[in-house]
């Protein structure tokens, strides 16, 4: 695995990309060890377990004391990491006397951006408390019904999208897409019907467009981040999920078509803040409802 050399300041911007939105403790390291950028809650579990974390030197991972609290089958899998056999490798440190059996796990990925990017790391609490609060923290960013980000986390993800496009002067689209009769649906069919239909139409969302981030908003309104930007590239997405997104759903032998409309908001013509893009991309659906269109961008 090769490297190769970056300016400073460009490394660091792609190490700060790297980590926006990461909820696991993590770090980028240099190939000496040396954290480079680090996220809050690395910089809150390190100081929580400073004592059993005892191969990091300051802000350096000591590879050679990492060794030592790892049995055999974890050396040589982080030799084969080092030496660039691997680009991942995993370690749980719970059973090491040295970590007071605190269920820890790290993992370490290779990067090879540069000497300066050479590994992402993070750390995983596995305690009873941690894995609490982590269920908790995806009760309160995931939606269950979907699988996909609520609307805490697409307010989370915008944020962090917009400053990277600022940073790196690109733009990007988010589709909203609305199931125009899903009262109707509960009022034929009843509920647990109308919640699995949102199921199948949240399968074949992420079927339909796989390099993009979903979310699901109110009861009957689906969005999606993506990093298009041309309108033509925007317009056939749009238009393919509209046949893919209204194909007859079965359930219980009944045959239930799907009514799909589609709005489109671009960052950053159409908003440049998380409210903005938001709220005109529903404005779009609204408008092509009163023009009795099925899509349409935010004009």
């Amino acid at each position: 695995m090769e490297t190769r050399e970056r300016e400073t300041n460009e490394a660091v911007q792609i190490a700060e990309r790297l980590l926006e939105g990461t909820h696991e403790a993590s770090a980028i390291l240099s190939t000496e060890g040396k954290v480079v950028v680090e996220n809050s809650e690395w910089r809150k579990l390190t100081s929580d377990y400073f004592y059993e974390l005892s191969f990091m030197k300051q802000d350096v991972i000591d590879f050679s004391s990492l060794f030592n609290l790892l049995n055999d089958s974890g050396s040589a899998r982080l030799s084969s990491l080092i030496n660039g056999e691997v680009s991942y490798a995993s370690f749980d440190l719970s059973d090491s006397i040295q970590t007071r059996r605190s269920q820890l796990s790290v993992n370490i990925f290779f990067l090879g951006i540069s000497n300066k990017l050479s590994y992402l790391i993070t750390m995983i609490d596995n305690s009873e408390s941690t894995s609490i609060r982590n269920a908790l923290r995806d009760m309160s960013y995931l939606d269950s019904l979907s699988g996909f980000g609520n609307e805490s986390s697409l307010h989370t993800h915008l944020v962090c999208k917009i400053h990277t496009a600022r940073v790196t002067g690109s733009s990007f689209s988010i589709i909203c897409v609305t199931l125009s009769d899903s009262k109707e649906t509960v009022a034929m069919f009843g509920k647990r019907t109308a919640d699995i239909i949102l199921q199948r139409i949240s399968r074949r969302l992420a079927k339909a467009v796989p390099k993009a981030e979903f979310f699901r908003v109110m009861d009957d309104v689906f969005v999606i981040v993506m990093d298009l930007s041309v309108r033509k590239e925007v317009s056939s997405t749009a238009i393919s999920l509209l046949s893919a997104l209204e194909r007859p759903v079965v359930v219980n032998d009944t045959e239930i078509a799907p009514s799909v409309v589609i709005g489109i908001c671009q960052f950053p013509v159409d908003g440049e803040s998380t409210d903005a893009l938001f709220s005109n991309c529903l404005s779009s659906v609204f408008a092509a409802k009163r023009e009795g269109l099925k899509w349409q961008f935010y004009s």
